[in-house]
């Protein structure tokens, strides 16, 4: 499995280095979980983390774990929105440590978690970070990262190696009803030039859009690549009589997140770039 380590003094850039395994390696990409949320569909994201235990994959969540809109400090609350095992006066402690009971059998797939906004949001009210806390409770292997940023999934096998470099971005701007936030492609595509996966979440779209792209080596040859870029779903559901969600219009959302799959090409392309990284894409549904 890829061990996750953090550059020394760069809170911004997380490498992943990947030995040599006899299958290819496979991922589960998530974001905006909501896990203390009512409408989390949390036996959905049961299936999937149980898969990628059994898969030995590794997870990588790209913000909003947590919900936490049930705070008296929160315009956004609703006390029919608190699930009743958090009604207490130690909400924030309780939604923390029944995360960590939940994670616990998944602790040595858990890989990144990302910072998103109701993270955020708790540590700009209450100056305490739920995600670090979250982490230090679980033990495990995951590391508590930015809200935006890179991950760079180095691969090594048999005398061959290659990079995938991923940009991360828990996400921006509104719910899109009408261009479900795709317009963005072209945005994120001049902003990161060097990702070969550009993925986020926030706004509960789900999509996949792969762009074919020029590039040139170091021996001043063209080749052609492809960007992956990913929306990443969420597991909140959408209840419509009444909330947030409702009152802004948000449509409903497709669960669920991505699997990718690391697979090493050896072969030599037409722009002289051998030992490419082909990535590929399944709906986690």
């Amino acid at each position: 499995m890829a061990v996750l380590t953090v550059l020394p003094g760069n809170a911004y850039s997380y490498p992943v280095s990947i030995p040599s395994t006899a299958a290819p390696p496979r991922f589960l990409l998530i974001s905006d979980v909501h896990f203390d949320s009512v409408k989390c569909h949390r036996e959905l994201l049961k299936r999937h983390l149980d898969e990628a235990r059994r898969t030995d994959a590794g997870i990588f969540v790209f913000g909003d774990w947590f919900d936490l809109m049930q705070g008296m400090y929160d315009p956004r609350r609703s006390y029919s929105g608190l699930r009743p095992e958090y009604k207490s006066i130690t909400y924030l402690d309780d939604v923390i440590e029944d995360s960590i009971e939940f994670l616990q059998p998944y602790k040595e797939q858990l890989k990144f978690f990302g910072r998103g906004n109701h993270e955020t949001n708790i540590e700009k009210r209450l100056s305490t970070s739920p995600l670090d806390r979250l982490v230090r409770g679980l033990q495990g292997t995951a590391v508590a990262g930015s809200y935006s940023g890179w991950i760079c999934f180095r691969m090594d096998n048999a005398n061959h190696r290659g990079n995938v470099m991923l940009h991360f971005h828990h996400g921006y701007g509104g719910n899109a009803p009408r261009s479900k936030g795709v317009l963005n492609v072209d945005i994120d595509q001049k902003e990161w030039p060097d990702a070969d996966v550009i993925v986020s979440g926030h706004t509960h779209q789900k999509w996949y859009v792969p762009v074919a792209v020029e590039r040139i080596n170091q021996a001043l040859r063209p080749y052609e690549a492809t960007v992956h870029h990913l929306k990443l779903g969420s597991y909140k559901q959408l209840d419509r009589f009444a909330g947030w969600e409702v009152e802004k219009g948000f449509a409903q959302p497709r669960l669920g997140g991505w699997w990718m799959t690391l697979n090493m090409d050896r072969r030599r392309r037409d722009g002289g770039r051998p030992c490419s990284i082909q990535c590929t894409f399944v709906e986690a549904q």
